[in-house]
């Protein structure tokens, strides 16, 4: 496992590892990473929005959607995206 994975990007690798085999080549070992990066900031962004109110003030005074809501919806976009490309098939029986 490498390190500066927090404790979301620890969990998907070792699932990921222990039920496919993605990380033989190096570029899918890259967006396995990656993808627990994601993960890892997608636990932190939903803990900064603990207590937070899901709209905030614009620059205008209007009422906007949280901007950590917006983060997080993208995060979750791009790590579908990164496990998509991993093009996981089931395990091959012994």
């Amino acid at each position: 496992m490498p390190t500066g994975l927090g404790t979301e990007g620890k969990k998907l690798w070792r699932e990921v590892v222990n039920t496919f085999n993605v990380i033989e080549e190096p570029h899918n070992r890259r967006i396995l990473f990656d993808a627990c990066k994601t993960a890892d900031l997608i636990d932190r962004l939903d803990e900064a929005m603990n207590g937070q109110e899901l709209t905030a003030r614009g620059s205008m005074g209007q009422l906007v959607i949280h901007p950590l809501i917006a983060q997080a919806q993208s995060a979750r976009t791009l790590l579908a995206q990164l496990l998509t490309r991993l093009n996981f098939a089931p395990p091959e029986e012994d």
